[in-house]
Order: C-alpha cells, then structure tokens, then sequence
C-alpha cells in the first residue's frame, strides 16, 4: 500500500472531531422498520410550512450551465434592502456555518482567545478551535432557566482579553433571547472584542430587535431556517465593510451557487410566508407547551421556532429512540451537554398533537 506524503497540517486540526447535529438517520431507521416519510422530524428547526412557493418555480428557470454572480450583487441588494444597509455590509455564504469558520480563521491567530455563550450551537467552538485558539464556554446555568448572567460574561470575555464572542440571540437549544440593553452591555464593556451575534432564530421573534447594521458586531442570519433552505445551504453576514472584509478575501469563489441565490431572492418576495409561519408556530407552541407540561415535563420558555424541554429524571437518549419508535424524531441534547433535555422544534399545530399524544403513550407505559 502506498504511503501517503510526508507533510502535516496544522496540528489542531488532527484532533478537531465532528459535531453531533442530530436529525434522522437511513440506518436507525432501517433497523426499527420506518421510512422517512413514516416519521415527522422535530429535531430540525425550520419553518414548519416549507420553502415559500415562489422557490421551487425559481429553481425551475435556472441555467445551470452558468457560473453564478461569484458576488451575488442582485441578492446582496435585496438583502440590504431589508436590513436598512449598503451592500457593501452583506457577505452571503453557504449557509452561516460557513461565515462562522470564516470568521474565526479570519480574526483567530493560533493561541488567541474566543469565548463562547453557552449552552449553544457546537460549531462556534469548533471552528474557533479549527483556528488554533484557545476557547472558553460561558456556561448559562439551569437553575437560572439558561439566561446568561451578562456581568459574568463580560468579566470572562475581559480577564481573557478575547478576539471573538460568539452568541446565538434566540439561543439553540434554550431559546433564551437577550434583549438589546443586554447586548449594548456586552459590546460597550468589550471594545477590543468582535461579537459574533447569530440571529438564525430571531425572524421567528418578530417582537425582537435585530442588531443587523451596527458597526460593532457582526450579525449572522440564515435563510435556512425562517425560509427552510436548509437543503440549499444559505446565509449572510451583515457587519461593517472593514470587518466583512478579511472574511471576503477567504471565502471560496461561487460560494453560493446559483440555485441559492434564485431561491434567497424568491424567498425574499415572500414576507407574508414569514407571518403564516410565526402563526402556525405559535399554534403548534400552545399544543406542546400545554401537553408536554401535563405530562410532568419541564418546558422552558422560548422565543424561537423550537423548544427545550427536560424528561428528568428519564435521559433523551431514551427518550428520543421511544419516540422515534413512534414515529417522531426530536433532538437528543446530550451533545449540548444537557443529558435529560431534548429540543423540539415546532411542527404545524397537527403534528405537535402528534408528538403529544405520542409523549403520553410513553408515559403510560412508564
């Protein structure tokens, strides 16, 4: 067998392990006997109703013999549009995972300090610590229903004297969403430091303010999730021309494809699809707050399309094999290192019934 050649890459990386993102997988559900389309899949948090219907008539007009805008100008402009910025201020990517990665080996020299707010999505730290940096959780604690203490976080980002803060505002798995006097804190308090402000979830609070356009912190939004593009891979950064910059100049050429692009545009014609959804998720969020409360569980409050309900003293590992056996898959958020939480993310007011009814029978069982 042939040897492979004697060069190294850098040495954090041998030992950067992948990340547990849950969802459906062929193989388990080969082994218990289900098809796909026998289970309703709550572990991933989209908009319940689908892509809006001006998406799919995109896709069909597309040339895909062309190469797409490798600047995306027509979408940058919608999106501007939106947010009350230049274009200059908007990076689209191939869905915000990869602005997150952008981000950190743009700004991380090898050594360098991020901090994370935590519990949160595991690819902040990942891609931080795929940069060669040192990386400090902020943990939120349970007795405090997961709400950061902000003078604590602030204290942590200084002693550390940290280049990036990464916070989900809602947060997954909470749900917790930090108002703006909150946020205002942390970036007066932090000058040296860039925060990296996810606001995947937020189109799901429309009470909430979006930080999108100040020149302190780098928004990331992803039209994956409010405008279900999962399969399409797109999101964007807003943020200053001068912070946008670096991230630009590592970012792959055609990074967002052209079926991206078409479908971001059409989804953007489409802000009554964004309201039908809130509506249908506040519907479903009643049906699975009051059922899943019934039943003893603990359901905490959200301000996003998902939410985080702890099956203590039972562990979701369990949990989630006995209610996929029944034909619904929620998120087992052991990874979050939370071991009798799950995450479940709103389905149509229907199929939350479906996941309560479901819940009971387990606890009959029991």
């Amino acid at each position: 067998m042939q040897q492979p050649p004697r060069v190294k890459a850098r040495a954090p990386l041998y030992h950067l392990a992948p990340a547990a993102h849950g969802g459906l997988q062929d193989t388990e559900l080969a082994a218990l006997g289900l098809r796909r389309e026998d289970v309703i899949d709550f572990s991933v948090n989209t908009n319940p109703l689908g892509p809006p219907p001006g998406v799919l008539e995109a896709l069909a007009g597309l040339d895909l013999s062309r190469y797409p805008d490798p600047e995306c100008r027509e979408l940058r402009a919608a999106l501007a549009q939106l947010h009350g910025v230049e274009p200059d201020w908007i990076l689209p990517g191939n869905g915000s995972s990869e602005l997150i990665f952008l981000a950190a080996h743009a700004f991380l020299e090898p050594g360098a300090c991020a901090v994370v707010q935590g519990p949160t999505y595991s690819e902040y730290a990942r891609a931080c610590r795929g940069a060669g940096a040192q990386v400090i959780e902020h943990r939120a604690l349970e007795e405090a229903a997961f709400h950061p203490d902000v003078a604590a976080l602030v204290e942590t980002v200084r002693r550390h004297n940290a280049v990036l803060l990464f916070v989900c505002n809602p947060n997954n798995p909470t749900g917790v969403l930090l108002d703006r006097s909150a946020l205002d804190v942390i970036v007066t308090a932090c000058p040296a430091t860039l925060l990296v402000l996810d606001e995947a979830y937020l189109p799901f609070a429309p009470e909430a303010i979006s930080l999108a356009g100040d020149a302190r912190i780098l928004v990331l939004r992803s039209l994956t999730k409010d405008m279900a593009l999962a399969g399409l891979r797109l999101g964007y950064a807003i943020g200053h021309p001068d912070v946008l910059a670096p991230l630009r100049a590592l970012q792959p050429p055609w990074s967002v494809n052209a079926a991206a692009q078409a479908a971001g545009l059409a989804a953007l014609r489409a802000p009554k699809w964004l309201e039908a959804a809130r509506a249908e998720i506040a519907r479903g969020k009643r049906v699975l707050c009051e059922g899943l409360s019934c039943l003893g569980w603990r359901v905490y409050p959200s301000a996003a399309s998902f939410l985080l309900v702890s099956v203590a003293p039972a562990q979701a590992a369990g949990v989630r094999r006995a209610l996929l056996g029944q034909g619904c898959c929620v998120r087992d958020c052991t990874s979050f290192g939370l071991p009798q939480h799950i995450r479940i993310g709103i389905r149509t007011e229907p199929e939350c019934c479906r996941l309560v009814a479901a819940a009971a029978r387990l606890q009959q069982r029991a």
